[in-house]
């Protein structure tokens, strides 16, 4: 290897939240990993909904919650690739379920082993990953994204059509300027999505040096070749949870929801209006936002660690 590449400097991954949205535009395909109300990269979310980006494709982790009712909310989707979007023992995701009574967006469903077995097909550079959990279940006969197919030895097997996200954002808890990044807890399926995507972006609630990463190789999740964007963004997951630094804000979610509720069937969107004014469309930057939500000393309440 020459010298000139073996001895080339290392370029840093650290963006502004505003060039890592440069890469978000109309009518692209994006993921946004995380897992219910764990790792939802919020923030970013919010400003891809300021952006006002429209007629996205969205797939998510088997589970969606805040994120992709968010996004429908504010009129950025046009079709979602989920298994479930719901707020579980807090009640049903008001603007994705309205979306979908009403037909106002192309809800491609599906369970945990067709979305993951998508994702895996194009890990592996397959053209789709065969799957056997729906045989027999009403999945198979709802869901768009699977088809049976008689495979090389005679078997009838089911196959899911490989999903490659334009771009994957991704919320974990540390990372070093090179896109290193640490998760502090489950990890769920932020990996295999960062694989099957072609861009990932992810924000971190902490920043750590790249001595610390390497004193620590055991603790790098997603290696930095495959990490375009890293935006340090400190409760940057927030109303939702970043596993072993803090929890979800379940008030702050109950209210979001019941203003989502009374816009449902034709009623009153003023509520909900004004939590898109107050929390999405004004804020400046995530600091602004704290603010807003009650600031740091209601975020300490939420803090796992001293």
């Amino acid at each position: 290897m020459p010298d000139e590449i073996a001895h080339r400097p290392r370029r840093s991954k650290l963006v502004s939240v505003e060039d890592a949205m440069k890469a978000i535009h109309d009518g692209m395909y994006i993921a946004i990993a995380g897992h219910l109300f764990s790792n939802k990269p919020s923030h970013l979310v919010r400003q891809i909904a300021k952006k006002r980006v429209k007629n996205l494709t969205v797939s998510t982790s088997p589970y969606a919650s805040y994120d992709i009712d968010l996004l429908i909310g504010t009129g950025c989707i046009k079709k979602t690739i989920c298994g479930n979007v719901g707020f579980e023992y807090l009640g049903l995701a008001p603007n994705y379920r309205n979306a979908c009574q009403k037909g106002l967006i192309e809800a491609a469903l599906g369970d945990e082993a067709t979305i993951i077995g998508a994702y895996m097909a194009s890990v592996e550079g397959i053209p789709y990953h065969p799957i056997a959990s729906i045989r027999g279940s009403d999945v198979l006969k709802m869901t768009t994204l699977a088809k049976e197919y008689i495979g090389p030895y005679g078997d009838k097997l089911i196959a899911v059509k490989a999903l490659t996200p334009e771009v994957c954002i991704i919320h974990a808890q540390e990372s070093d300027e090179y896109g290193n990044i640490r998760f502090k807890g489950p990890i769920y399926f932020d990996i295999i999505m960062a694989k099957a995507s072609k861009k990932v972006i992810v924000s971190v609630d902490e920043l750590v040096s790249n001595q610390k990463v390497r004193s620590e190789p055991w603790r790098t999740s997603i290696p930095g070749f495959k990490v375009d964007m890293v935006v340090h963004i400190p409760y940057g997951a927030h109303p939702c949870l970043s596993t072993g630094l803090y929890d979800h804000d379940e008030e702050h979610i109950k209210d979001y929801i019941n203003r989502g509720r009374q816009s449902l069937s034709g009623g009153d969107t003023s509520a909900y209006q004004e939590y898109l004014r107050k929390y999405v469309y004004e804020p400046v930057d995530i600091y602004d936002y704290i603010e807003r939500v009650g600031g740091f000393k209601h975020m300490q309440t939420l803090r796992r660690l001293p």
